[in-house]
């Protein structure tokens, strides 16, 4: 939570037989880039970044009953004491940033007994994506299939490397404790990986295309499969097909909110280093340049884009509803909450995050 409004797009140097790869702007939303915060900053009861008038929300938050204190106590010691960060600086802005509280809007449904490895995945999915930043396209590629392996349980981790033996451990726990839903996971980590090394970004202009693509780069395989292993939640085959337009929903719903919030930094950032031939991979930038808009507009749009989308989901769940022949399993009614759930999370995530305040 990573994936959590990731949006680079490629550079290809046009040298036939090699490419290098000019990484823009635009990361995940719990992407994994390390800030030094003071206590004081990390106050989260009130929005403190609103990028425009704010239209009323339409859906329900919640936040997860164990507390964010407990759960950041339970799990960031693991990664304080393994992962090799590399500085201490690094370390302390990373414990600093307070993904546990992420966490616990993304995820309010997960058991207790889940919430170790469930938190986990999480966490490695950031921290490897920061990874990923850091090398040339080539690099990505071997980096990305050496992780997948490992991942779908195909390869062996090199123990003196942590990030593959704690992303083998914690996978093999999950899959110890349940190995149906333990396998989704896997499976939609690997796709979140192939989306975030995918050369397609550099073909996308347009805003339909661009918002098909980040469903699955905002990590939508990933973070539905953690919904259902975290809740322990077993959906029969139709049932997932008929959620099929509710996970699609929601994560337009959150690649566009973190697009909105993030703009203004990402902007920032890509005017301070303008590579050549790279350009903001973002809902805002896409829709000024089809519209001619300024982006302040642009941010208004797509915000009231995102309640339209709260709108369209509630009225495919009453449909889901409606078309039951009996009422709805236990399983598809949290899972619908699920989704709920993590679309009102990001959103409050994005507008408390010290990220975006820098």
């Amino acid at each position: 939570m990573h994936r959590f409004q990731r949006a680079c797009i490629w550079k290809l140097l046009a040298n036939e037989r090699r490419f290098d790869v000019g990484l823009a702007v635009n990361r995940p939303v719990f992407m994994s880039h390390i800030y030094s915060i003071k206590k004081s900053a990390r106050q989260y009861s009130t929005p403190r970044n609103v990028p425009c008038e704010i239209p009323a929300r339409r859906l329900e938050s919640k936040t997860h009953p164990l507390g964010w204190e407990q759960i950041q106590a339970q799990v960031e010691p693991y990664f304080g004491n393994n992962w090799n960060f590399a500085s201490e600086k690094e370390k302390k802005g990373f414990l600093c940033v307070g993904f546990s509280r992420a966490f616990s809007h993304f995820f309010p449904l997960t058991r207790d007994d889940r919430i170790d490895l469930t938190c986990k995945m999480l966490y490695l999915s950031l921290l490897i994506d920061d990874q990923l930043e850091k090398m040339s396209f080539t690099q990505m590629l071997s980096y990305r299939d050496r992780v997948m392996t490992i991942a779908l349980g195909t390869a062996s981790p090199d123990r003196s490397i942590c990030l593959e033996w704690m992303l083998h451990d914690t996978v093999m726990a999950m899959r110890s404790m349940d190995e149906i839903l333990a396998s989704d996971v896997a499976h939609g980590f690997c796709q979140l990986l192939q989306a975030q090394t995918s050369q397609e970004r550099a073909t996308i202009k347009a805003l339909g295309s661009y918002l098909k693509f980040r469903e699955i780069d905002m990590g939508r395989p990933l973070y539905t499969a953690l919904i259902r292993f975290g809740a322990k939640l077993y959906l029969t085959s139709p049932e997932l097909k008929n959620t099929a337009a509710l996970e699609s929903t929601a994560f337009r719903h959150v690649s566009v909110m973190n697009d909105i919030y993030s703009w203004e930094r990402e902007w920032k950032v890509y005017q301070a280093n303008p590579t050549d031939g790279a350009q903001p991979f973002s809902a805002i930038y896409i829709l000024a340049n089809e519209t001619g808009l300024p982006y302040t507009a642009c941010k208004r749009l797509m915000y009231s884009y995102c309640r339209e989308l709260e709108l369209a989901f509630k009225q495919s769940t009453d449909e889901i509803r409606h078309n039951s022949m009996e009422s709805l399993t236990y399983e598809l009614e949290m899972y619908i909450k699920g989704l709920e759930y993590f679309m009102c999370g990001i959103e409050l995530w994005s507008q408390w995050t010290p990220r975006y305040r820098q």
